[in-house]
């Protein structure tokens, strides 16, 4: 993209800056002499040291200007503007037909030549396009309020010959601007401080510059002009939503294809990572399977040890002729049957013992004789001790 130049017209010199084509960044500064009346030629030399540019705002030097400060009937801004245009031979002092304008605030208006400020920017148009014409003082409160900053009190500014011209800012707005002749003794204003990479000197171009999507309100230009400032304003503004939207587009797609390819690859990795992992996963499995084989064993067995520990205890716990026929258990509740010599001796020898509770006869025995010995049949039930 071309970059862009920021002009002010002095009643002796050209001032440019040139900016960059897409943000407001200075690039460098360039000033050439001119003759108002011949603009021609100082234009192209102009050209010739900054080359091809894509826009130009103008600012038109204190030195060309009528200044008058106004006192118009509350009003929107355009209509107390239509009322200066309407009247300017009662504002200003000029036999010629002038472009007038208002400055933001209301109270400072300006003034110009027309049919010089329409060769000026006739000529300026024939290296590129002007998209915004400020008087200079305006520009420069612009240029001094650019990135917040609250510049206030009075500044000189070139003005014509013989004569110096002194603006006063108050919060970032114009208040006054005055041509004072030299011979009249007033003293100058404070010398104007730069702005970042832009000299005093250029300031009001610059400032200019600053305005260019700005509103039309208070442009130093006839009617006609600020109607095709606004329809060229109106499509930039549409190209930028344009190219943001597709910008956003071309984003969100770039998303996607990104997404799907990174979606695509972790896909593939995992594949492959399934792939190789799989003789481990296998051998993980069987490992299991064994574990929990070796785990059901465990406690098969120790089922198996409890019972058969409790069955000797109790078989260690009864008299030496007693035979047990029987046994039942669930848990740790036992029944036995069985034949001893005496079974109401049974009951006692197992009491005694610590390893068993609640031993008890689950039924009343009877005596029968074996060969020459007399025996009794037993049913006990009793509940083994944990850890028995």
């Amino acid at each position: 993209m071309s970059p862009r130049v920021a002009l002010e017209l002095t009643p002796e010199h050209l001032r440019a800056v040139v900016a960059s084509g897409w943000r407001d960044v200075a690039l460098r500064t360039v000033e050439v002499a001119w003759n108002p009346a011949e603009p021609d030629g100082a234009i192209a030399r102009l050209r010739e040291q900054v080359g091809s540019v894509d826009a130009i705002a103008v600012a038109v030097g204190l030195g060309f200007l009528h200044v008058k400060r106004v006192e118009l009937p509350p009003a929107p801004h355009a209509d107390r503007e239509r009322i200066l245009a309407l009247e300017g031979d009662r504002f200003f002092a000029a036999s010629a037909p002038v472009t007038v304008a208002l400055a933001p605030g209301g109270t400072v208006a300006f003034a110009v030549d027309a049919d010089a400020l329409e060769r000026w920017t006739l000529a300026v148009e024939r290296w590129a396009p002007v998209v915004r014409v400020d008087a200079a003082p305006v520009a420069l409160a612009r240029a001094l309020a650019h990135g917040g900053a609250t510049i206030a009190g009075d500044f000189a500014l070139d003005a014509g010959a013989g004569e110096h011209g002194v603006v006063t800012l108050r919060g970032g707005e114009l208040v006054s601007a005055r041509r004072i002749p030299r011979a009249a003794g007033v003293p100058s204003g404070a010398t104007l401080p730069p702005g970042g990479a832009v000299p005093a000197t250029h300031l009001a171009a610059w400032g200019a510059l600053l305005g260019e999507d700005e509103d039309e309100r208070g442009t130093l230009a006839p009617t006609a002009r600020r109607r095709r400032f606004a329809a060229r304003r109106r499509r930039r503004l549409a190209v930028a939503v344009v190219a943001a939207v597709a910008g956003l587009a071309f984003a969100l797609l770039a998303a996607d294809r990104w997404r799907s390819r990174t979606l695509q690859a972790l896909e593939a990795e995992v594949a492959s990572r399934r792939e190789a992992a799989a003789p481990g996963e296998a051998a993980l499995a069987a490992r299991a399977r064994l574990d929990q084989e070796v785990a059901m064993l465990g406690r098969l067995a120790a089922s198996r040890n409890g019972t058969l520990g409790a069955l000797a205890a109790i078989s260690a716990a009864l008299p030496a002729d007693a035979v047990i026929q029987g046994a039942h258990a669930v848990g740790r509740d036992w029944e036995i049957d069985g034949t001893a010599s005496s079974a109401a001796a049974l009951v006692p020898a197992l009491d005694k013992d610590g390893r068993f509770e609640n031993v008890r006869l689950r039924a009343a025995s009877s005596r029968f004789r074996d060969g020459a010995r007399t025996r009794e049949t037993f049913s006990l039930a009793l509940r083994v001790r944990p850890g028995a």
